[in-house]
C-alpha cells in the first residue's frame, strides 16, 4: 500500500483491526479482531481498549519521533539533519512530521471504534462508561497534540464504515479545543481513580486524575495563547489561567500523588514501582526482543549499543547544559551527561564525581568543560544498564515513558497561580522529605517542591546506578544553598552559581521573574518528554528568540564546539514555525485540506 493511501485511511479513521490482547502488558497480540459483531461482552471491550493502548506506544505517537521537534535544548548530529529539523528548513515533505500526523489519527481511529461500539452495546457491558471514558481521554490527549502542532485539524469523533468520499476539512481550533475539554471532562467524571483496583484501576491507564492533569495543561495553553496574541481562542486568558490553576490544584489536593524522591528513578526500568507515585500517565516499557520502543537509542548515554549505549544522533545544546545551577547536579547529570559507554563496558568522560559541593574543585571550570572528545548527550531515557541483558535488541528498553507527571502538574499550578494573582504569593521555606504537596498554597510552594526533590542524591556516582538505593536526604533542608528555594527577590542563579537570575535578567517584579523563570524550570525538569519544550516556547511566543540564542556566548565551551554551525536558527527561523506544516501527502489525498501559512 502506498503512503498516500495509508495516510488517507489513518486520517479518516476507517474501521480497521485492533490488536486484542488478553492482558494489557502482554507482549504479543493473540488475535486480530474487527469491530463489527465484536463488542458483545465486557471482555471484548477490554480487548479493544488494550489494542488502543498498545498502539498508543508507537514511535510516531508518543515515542522518539515526536521528541525530535526542534527546540533550544537539543541539537542533531551534523550527519543527521532530519530533513531540515536541525536548522528549521523542514518543509511539507518532512517524514517525521507526516508520521506524527498519521500515527495520531490512526490511534484516534482506535479510540472512535471503542467509543462508538461500546456505547452502542452498553447493555452487554457492565462498566461501559469506564471504557468510553478512557478512550475519550486518550483521544483528547491526541487532539491536544495535533491542535498545538498544526492549528486547525480535521475533527473526527466517530468511526467511518466506508472509504468512499472521505475528504475532510480542517476544523477551527476553537471547536477542536471544545471537544478536547468535553472529552477530558467526561473522563474525569467516568473513569477510575488512581489505586481503585475494584473499579478497574491499572497503572498506565487514563485515570480521572490524569485527565484532570491534562485538562489543566489545556487551559494553561489557552490562557497563554490568548495572552500572547491578545485574541481569544476559547475563553479569556484570565478565565483559562484560573481553570488551569483550579484543575491542577484538584489533582494536588487529592493526595494521590507525590514526587518520586530520587529524580532518576522516574526514568529507570529497575525502579518503575517507585516511579508510580509520580507518573500519572505513561507508555509502559517492555523488555523482550522486538518490543518496547526506540527512544533509548536516541535519548540515552552514547556509546556501545550492544551494552546499552545509544546513537549520537541527538545531543544536548549549549544552552541546555548551561541552564542548571551548579548545585542542581542530579538533574544535570541525568539529563545531559558528558559520559560515554566504551566497548569494554566502562563509562568514560568527565562529570561531577561528587554531588553538589560547589565549594570544591568540582564546580564548572574551563579546564573541565573544554575536553572536546566526549560531548553532552540527552541521557534521560538511557538503556544503560540494560534492563534485560540476556535478551539483546535495540528496542530492549524496559523503562516506562511518562506522558504526564505530577511534577508537571505542580509547575502548571505555579505558572497559573502567578498569572491569576499577578504574584507568586507567599513564601514558605522548604524542608524535610514530604513530596506530596497537599499543603501547597502559592506558586513558590509548588515550584520549590520540585526543586527540593532535586536536592536528593544517591550513594555512588549517578551513572553507575547503585542499587539498592541509599538516598542522601540531608540536603533537603539546605534551601538556601543546594538548588535554593525561589523566594521574593530571588529566582535561582545562572550557570556560574554566583550571579542571581533576578539581577542578571533585571526583572522588574517577582511576577515577571516567576513568569520567565518558570519556563526554565520546566525545561530542567521536563526536557525530552514529548514536545513540551517546543509547545512551551510557542505558547509563550518565545520560540524565535530562544532559538536565536542558541549560539549564546558560553565561556566554558571550546572554539571547536562554538564553530559548529547547526542549527541555522538565526538565519532560518520565522513566525511560520509556530506551527508545523500540514504534510503534503495528506493534502494530496484530501483536497479539502489547506496548508499553514508560510509553507
Amino acid at each position: 500500500m502506498n503512503l498516500s493511501k495509508t495516510a488517507k485511511i489513518a486520517l479518516v479513521a476507517a474501521v480497521a483491526p485492533l490488536a486484542a490482547c488478553s492482558d494489557f502488558l502482554e507482549e504479543e497480540p493473540k488475535d486480530i479482531v474487527t469491530s463489527e459483531g465484536f463488542f458483545e461482552s465486557e471482555q471484548n471491550a477490554s480487548q479493544a481498549l488494550n489494542g488502543m493502548y498498545r498502539n498508543l506506544a508507537g514511535s510516531d505517537v508518543t515515542g522518539y519521533e515526536i521528541k525530535q521537534i526542534p527546540n533550544d535544548l537539543l541539537k542533531r548530529a551534523t550527519w543527521d539533519e532530519g530533513s531540515g529539523l536541525s536548522n528549521f528548513t523542514y518543509g511539507t515533505d518532512n517524514y517525521a512530521i507526516a508520521t506524527m500526523w498519521q500515527g495520531h489519527y490512526s490511534v484516534i481511529k482506535d479510540c472512535n471504534v471503542v467509543i462508538d461500539n461500546v456505547t452502542e452495546n452498553s447493555e452487554n457491558i457492565d462498566n461501559w462508561e469506564r471504557y468510553v471514558a478512557q478512550a475519550r481521554g486518550v483521544r483528547a490527549m491526541l487532539y491536544f497534540d495535533l491542535v498545538r502542532w498544526f492549528g486547525d485539524v480535521p475533527l473526527i469523533v466517530h468511526q467511518y464504515t466506508t472509504l468512499e468520499n472521505l475528504e475532510v476539512e480542517r476544523t477551527p481550533k476553537a471547536e477542536v479545543f471544545q471537544q478536547i475539554i468535553d472529552d477530558f471532562t467526561y473522563c474525569i467524571e467516568k473513569s477510575m481513580h488512581k489505586g481503585d483496583t475494584d473499579n478497574g484501576y491499572q497503572y498506565g491507564r487514563m485515570t480521572c486524575e490524569a485527565a484532570q492533569g491534562f485538562l489543566s495543561k489545556v487551559y494553561l495553553w489557552l490562557g497563554s495563547v490568548a495572552d500572547r496574541d491578545g485574541q481569544e481562542v476559547l475563553g479569556t486568558a484570565a478565565d483559562n489561567y484560573r481553570l488551569a490553576m483550579e484543575n491542577a490544584q484538584a489533582v494536588i489536593q487529592s493526595g494521590l500523588y507525590s514526587l518520586t524522591p530520587y529524580y532518576p528513578d522516574v526514568f529507570n526500568a529497575k525502579t518503575r514501582e517507585s516511579a508510580q507515585s509520580e507518573v500519572m500517565f505513561c507508555i509502559e516499557g517492555l523488555t523482550g526482543d522486538n518490543t518496547g520502543t526506540w527512544t533509548g537509542m536516541y535519548f540515552g548515554i552514547r556509546g556501545n549499543q550492544d551494552l546499552g549505549g545509544s546513537w549520537d544522533n541527538i545531543s544536548s545544546s549549549d544552552f541546555h547544559r548551561m541552564m542548571y545551577e551548579p548545585s542542581d547536579s542530579v538533574r544535570r547529570l541525568w539529563n545531559c551527561p558528558r559520559v560515554q559507554l566504551l566497548d569494554d563496558g566502562n563509562l568514560w568522560g568527565w562529570d561531577y564525581t561528587c554531588y553538589w559541593d560547589t565549594r570544591s574543585d568540582q564546580k564548572l571550570s574551563e579546564a573541565t568543560e573544554n575536553d572536546n572528545w566526549v560531548q553532552w548527550c540527552i541521557g534521560k531515557f538511557r538503556r544503560y544498564p540494560l534492563a534485560d541483558s540476556g535478551s539483546y535488541n535495540y528496542t530492549n528498553f524496559g523503562m516506562d515513558e511518562p506522558l504526564l507527571r505530577y511534577a508537571d502538574v505542580l509547575l502548571i499550578f505555579a505558572e497559573a497561580y502567578n498569572e491569576v494573582h499577578q504574584s507568586p504569593g507567599s513564601y514558605n521555606a522548604t524542608s524535610g522529605t514530604d513530596f506530596t504537596g497537599t499543603s501547597i498554597a502559592s506558586a513558590y510552594d509548588a515550584v520549590n517542591l520540585v526543586r527540593k526533590r532535586a536536592r536528593v542524591a544517591n550513594e555512588g556516582i549517578i551513572h553507575e546506578d547503585p542499587l539498592p538505593r541509599s538516598l542522601k536526604t540531608q540536603y533537603t533542608n539546605l534551601n538556601r544553598q543546594c538548588v535554593p528555594d525561589w523566594r521574593p527577590g530571588f529566582f535561582g542563579y545562572v550557570y556560574d552559581g554566583i550571579r542571581e537570575a533576578s539581577e542578571y535578567y533585571n526583572y522588574g517584579s517577582d511576577y515577571e521573574a516567576m513568569r520567565n523563570e518558570i519556563l526554565n524550570e520546566r525545561a530542567r525538569e521536563l526536557v525530552g518528554e514529548g514536545t513540551d519544550r517546543w509547545c512551551d516556547l510557542v505558547r509563550r511566543g518565545k520560540l524565535i528568540s530562544q532559538m536565536q540564542m542558541w549560539r549564546i556566548y558560553n565561556p566554558f565551551i571550546s572554539a571547536t564546539e562554538r564553530n559548529i554551525v547547526t542549527p541555522g536558527a538565526p538565519e532560518n527561523i520565522s513566525t511560520k514555525h509556530y506551527q508545523l506544516p500540514i504534510p503534503q501527502s495528506e493534502i494530496d489525498v484530501n483536497k479539502k485540506l489547506t496548508q499553514n501559512t508560510g509553507y
